[in-house]
């Protein structure tokens, strides 16, 4: 069990790294301009951005708010929120619906 929540945990942070460079390159940022604006070493930023699990949740917070990005969390209720529904839907027109009009009285 132990080591399935392990895996998991991996998993998750490999996300989380992958996610960061992508934010980080889109942003026009070297690693060394990421670490200088969140306060760690560049070596901080290069372990986490190649999958490296052994991050300290300070330091994982002073990268993702340097660049503009936040770690939370949220119970589950099995319903998208708007911000999954609008990168499921992105690029897509939305659905047009019909609209009625309202008889007076």
């Amino acid at each position: 069990m132990r080591q399935h929540i392990s895996r998991n945990i991996l998993l998750v942070m490999i996300a989380i790294a992958e996610a960061y460079r992508m934010r980080r390159v889109s942003q026009g940022l070297t690693q060394d301009q990421a670490a200088a604006a969140a306060g760690v070493s560049r070596r901080t930023v290069s372990d986490f951005e190649a999958g490296g699990e052994r991050i300290s949740l300070r330091n994982l917070n002073r990268l993702l708010r340097a660049l503009g990005l936040e770690l939370a969390t949220r119970e589950t209720s099995g319903r998208p929120t708007l911000d999954e529904l609008s990168d499921r839907y992105r690029g897509e027109e939305a659905p047009k619906m019909r609209l009625r009009a309202r008889r007076k009285k």
